[in-house]
This record gives C-alpha cells, structure tokens and sequence, in this order.
C-alpha cells in the first residue's frame, strides 16, 4: 500500500526541484458523503463509481515561488481501498504528470 504522503512527495520531486519534507508540508483526513464532494474533479463515470462515504486526504505545499501544490487522495472509507488521485495547481486541475 503506498500512503497518500509517498504519492505526494513522489509526485512533487516530479514537479519542483525544492526538496520537499514530510514537516513542511499540511494536511488533514476527513469523511466526506459522496454528495459533499465536488464533481467536477470527476469524470461522469468516477463520480457515479463513488463510495456512499469517502475518506479524503488533503495534502497542501507552498513553493518559494508562492505556487500552492494540492494533492487529493480519495479512499472508500468502508474498505480504505483508493479510489483516485487528484491534483492541483493554484487551485487549477492538472494531469496526474503535470
């Protein structure tokens, strides 16, 4: 099982040459109903393929050059089974390799 903050320092090593640390990071889990969560970071076919209740990990890095880095892992919250990866950019959507 790969943690939500290996997915995240993984992914931004591929997007910035800071070195990026587990403590100077944020984030925080929560349970969200799958009608609280935003359907636009889904296909039509994720979102209907969604849990009743989804446990979200949000993990947030702030780059020197004031670019804010979101990463969002969805799980199943009845099986902790991962369900998608969502990335953003000053709050722009961006690919999986973006």
């Amino acid at each position: 099982m790969t943690y939500s903050y290996e997915r995240f320092l993984k992914g931004m090593a591929l997007r910035t040459t800071e070195q990026v640390t587990l403590d100077s990071i944020g984030y925080e889990t929560i349970s969200l109903f799958k009608s609280e969560m935003d359907e636009r970071f889904f296909t039509e076919d994720e979102f209907n393929a969604l849990p009743k209740i989804c446990m979200v990990t949000a993990i947030n890095y702030w780059t020197k050059e004031r670019n804010e880095y979101l990463m969002m892992d969805v799980y199943d919250e009845s099986n902790q089974n991962h369900v998608k990866t969502i990335w953003l950019k000053n709050g722009e959507m961006q690919l999986e390799n973006d």
